[in-house]
């Protein structure tokens, strides 16, 4: 519902939209579990070492460990089976 909401709302608050163009939000991976998505994201090469999701990361980077994020992150890592590269530095 929001998806759709929010594709609705860029067709009537933007130029393109007014002006005919038509936008189109694409979830591909909204269905998908984050051990999925984690797995799906090393088979296409994804290096999530680049990857950030800490709400209160460190001054240096790291991930707190501690927030919502980071718990949802540490569980699809788990669940995916491959150690989480943010936490091996």
């Amino acid at each position: 519902e929001f998806i759709s909401a929010f594709e609705r709302l860029a067709n009537l608050g933007t130029r393109a939209g007014v002006e005919g163009g038509r936008y189109r939000v694409r979830t591909p991976l909204i269905a998908l579990g984050k051990a999925d998505i984690i797995r799906r994201g090393l088979e296409l090469g994804l290096d999530y070492g680049l990857t950030h999701s800490c709400y209160d990361p460190s001054a240096d980077g790291r991930p707190c460990a501690a927030c919502d994020s980071c718990m949802l992150r540490a569980k699809g890592f788990r669940e995916a089976g491959v150690p989480d590269p943010l936490l091996l530095r």
